[in-house]
């Protein structure tokens, strides 16, 4: 969850892109002759689009073109249009009309489309109406306004124009939107297809609303406001659509010196907001440094919903930076806004904060960070049976977090406790019309002050918008209920991944979630959007799917079905080329660990060594300082490895006594006190069963095993039971006559069966046969040898051996 604001100006409803930044509901721009009045009350949409960050590359036509940048001068400077517009030659403007599937309104008749170059030629009577060609439809099939109320509501304005220099603002603005418009509708079968083609399109679409908006600022005279919201909306497109920054910094500098003469505040506030973005994409460290300046001015005019406001934009790039200083630097800023909120009484923003503080807090690392997690968590639960509280999207939020933190922490009763709330929650959800399948955008109410009607308005609602009880609403991204959905499928999979072999469980929400995500991906119908924001979501998508992909294999391979883990690989492999995701961070480790885990499987030893000793496995020389959690997956993931090479080396023709001496006690510092008690017990595992020089006592290794059994017992893992108790029949009842030996057998065959692996089954049941051959049953010696065999087939096809 981040922080970004909200929907961008005139982007706040799927279906209603049209309206632009200049209307509310049924409201259009403030009237920059009379007194703006901004407690216009307006209903908060709910239906905005994502606000991914744009996609650094998207693969079409064979190369990686990116569609925000294509336009360059002969020097390489960026341009979102031709070269001439660039050199603001008026004349280039007249665009090409956009072709009959752009259109926003199939209803209506053809709309006319109008050059900007073309407006300023032509003067329009001063007393009469606007000519039909230039009006647009009063009511879009989205119900929502375009224009201003003066040309469809008053009728003492709407027989004549008085001021003929604001129609043709009130025109090219009008033109500006719809050009956006179509471009948005078009861009969900752009982000399908990726061809030049549909790519120009958009992009002629988009900067030819530019182009009108540029127009009306060089070669309009507006009024101070009017001139301030055009430049904001002018600013957020070339940030959204482009990145022509110098042009939006400028643009935006422009705006904010003409907000502080007019004492406009609410625009200068978002313009600050928008800025900061602006600088964050070049300089990070600038942005935050200029947000701190922005909190300080807020704070001391007790402006609260802009404190609130910068402060989470300054956590969100904080956060993204991935550096630890700025974690804390982070953290101190969402102290300070639950300190804020709780002496506003603003329990929503309270609740956010919390939250966003768990999430900064899963960043780090070591038991502390767990102790602050699970307070973050438990902050977010106090207000939450108020109704300001009752936010569906941060009570998912919420479930989501609580079931990770248990999962870091191991406790597989609090997993799955957590787990089930969860999952009665989000069943719950589906019900409730407040969270959309669409929109990923939420609105946290903020208590009215006295001062609110100076810095929220119907402008800055892609921020601080009014609510329709006239409450100020903060404007944040979360994901929509589908999106959302599949995350808690991941989840789930994961959490009962460590018993999935016992009744598939684990596998069959995990497929679930495969299937409700690539289904929804592959809809031919999407909600009209930004292409940037588009193309972001569906690499994230793929990122998801991807992960469905790797806890499938790992499914499998915990089964021991290494077909089915090969097709899950190969699978996750075709998913990132189709995604066009660069193998990167953690599902690059662990599409290489899975792979190495194949091979292994397979009995292809020397590949699977090759691979657990490549040099992105490699641990430190001592016990290092893990700061990240990002760092500690990393290591983890190098701890598997190097364990999988310590069993692999046991092989007869590899076995090397001192060597695997050395190797344990490489690994013992990283393994012995590691927080996963999973990973102490592999390490357990290994350490009782590897020979070493000189040679373990038994003690020794009966105390290992026994630190393993209670391990796996612990984390109730069925894989790690079976190991267990199959080490143990081995190392201490083999061949040994009694009650307490055919007891083990029948233990250890009883878990493997559990396990659902049937390598282990093999193994098991080749010990019980053995332990009744010694005990002189030779019926069920026979009869269960023969299970053993037909299991050790299974495992590895054309053997006959039992172990």
């Amino acid at each position: 969850m981040s922080y970004q604001g909200g929907p961008a100006p005139g982007n706040g409803n799927p279906n209603a892109n049209a309206s632009g930044y200049w209307t509310g509901h049924g409201h259009g721009p403030p009237n920059p002759y009379g007194t703006h009045d901004p407690r216009v009350h307006q209903g908060v949409s709910n239906g905005a689009h994502p606000q991914y960050p744009a996609s650094s590359s998207h693969s079409h036509g064979g190369g990686q073109p990116q569609y925000w940048n294509q336009n360059q001068n002969q020097n390489g400077q960026e341009q979102y249009i031709n070269p001439s517009y660039t050199n603001h030659h008026t004349s280039s403007y007249a665009p090409a009309p956009p072709q009959q599937q752009y259109q926003p309104s199939p209803a209506s008749s053809t709309p006319q489309y109008i050059s900007p170059a073309q407006l300023l030629q032509q003067q329009p009577p001063a007393q009469s109406r606007i000519p039909q060609q230039y009006q647009r439809t009063p009511e879009l099939s989205n119900g929502r306004n375009i224009l201003d109320p003066v040309y469809i509501n008053p009728p003492r304005m709407a027989a004549a124009s008085s001021d003929p220099i604001h129609d043709k603002a009130m025109l090219l603005i009008s033109l500006a939107e719809e050009y956006f418009e179509s471009a948005h509708n078009l861009a969900p079968s752009v982000v399908f297809s990726m061809t030049d083609a549909d790519v120009h399109a958009y992009e002629k679409l988009v900067a030819t609303g530019l182009g009108c908006l540029d127009t009306a600022l060089k070669n309009v005279r507006l009024p101070p406001r009017l001139e301030a919201n055009i430049r904001l909306r002018y600013a957020g497109v070339l940030f959204e659509e482009t990145n022509n920054n110098m042009e939006g910094e400028t643009a935006l500098s422009k705006g904010i010196a003409l907000c502080e003469r007019n004492h406009y505040y609410d625009l200068k506030y978002a313009m600050q907001f928008l800025l900061a973005q602006f600088m964050a994409k070049k300089n990070p460290k600038a942005s935050m440094k200029a947000l701190d300046g922005h909190v300080s001015e807020s704070e001391a005019y007790q402006h609260y919903p802009w404190v609130y406001v910068f402060r989470l934009l300054r956590a969100s790039h904080s956060l993204d930076s991935g550096i630890a200083i700025e974690n804390h630097a982070a953290i101190n800023n969402l102290n300070a806004v639950t300190e804020l909120a709780e002496r506003q009484g603003d329990h929503a923003i309270h609740l956010t904060a919390s939250l966003m503080k768990a999430i900064a807090y899963m960043k780090r690392t070591g038991p502390e960070a767990m102790e602050n997690i699970q307070a973050s968590i438990a902050a977010a639960w106090r207000y939450q049976t108020e109704s300001s509280c009752r936010i569906p999207q941060l009570i998912g939020l919420t479930h989501i977090l609580a079931v990770a933190c248990s999962i870091r922490q191991g406790n597989s009763k609090a997993m799955i406790e957590d787990l089930k709330k969860m999952q009665v929650m989000m069943d719950d959800a589906l019900k409730n019309p407040e969270w959309s399948t669409t929109s990923d955008v939420i609105t946290i109410p903020i208590k009215r002050t006295p001062k609110s009607s100076q810095i929220v308005s119907s402008e800055t609602r892609m921020v601080l918008g009014i609510g329709e009880d006239g409450g100020d609403n903060l404007m944040m991204r979360f994901l929509n209920k589908k999106d959302t959905y599949s995350i808690t499928y991941l989840l789930s999979g994961m959490v009962l991944l460590h018993k999935n072999s016992a009744d598939q469980k684990g596998f069959k929400f995990l497929k679930a979630g495969l299937d409700l995500l690539e289904t929804d991906t592959r809809a031919p119908k999407k909600p009209p959007g930004l292409l940037p924001d588009l193309i972001s979501q569906r690499q994230w998508r793929g990122e998801i799917l991807c992960y469905f992909r790797v806890y499938m294999a790992f499914c499998s391979a915990g089964l021991g079905d290494w077909p089915e883990t090969k097709r899950y690989i190969d699978d996750l492999r075709a998913t990132a080329r189709s995604f066009n995701i660069l193998p990167t961070g953690a599902l690059e480790f662990l599409a290489m660990y899975l792979t190495g885990v194949y091979h292994q499987g397979m009995g292809d030893l020397d590949l699977a060594l090759n691979i657990f000793q490549e040099a992105k496995f490699a641990l430190p020389a001592a016990k290092s300082s893990i700061t990240t959690s990002a760092d500690q997956l990393h290591r983890d993931i190098s701890l598997l490895a190097a364990l999988n090479t310590l069993w692999i080396l046991q092989d007869s023709a590899r076995q090397d006594s001192s060597m695997n001496t050395t190797l344990i006690e490489k690994l013992r510092p990283f393994c012995e006190t590691h927080p996963s008690r999973d990973i102490q017990t592999a390490f357990n595992l290994v350490v009782a069963t590897v020979p070493t020089n000189p040679p373990a006592q038994m003690y020794v290794i009966k105390n290992y095993l026994r630190a393993a059994l209670g391990g796996a017992s612990a984390t109730a893992n069925t894989q790690f039971l079976c190991i267990t108790l199959n080490v143990m029949c081995s190392r201490f009842f083999s061949n040994v006559v009694g009650d307490q030996a055919e007891k083990s057998a029948m233990a250890a065959s009883t878990q493997a069966t559990n396990s659902g692996n049937i390598l282990w089954r093999s193994v098991a049941d080749g010990m019980l046969a053995q332990c009744y051959e010694v005990q002189g049953k030779k019926e069920l010696a026979q009869e269960t040898l023969q299970q053993a065999q037909y299991f050790a087939q299974k495992a590895a096809p054309g053997s006959s051996s039992t172990a």
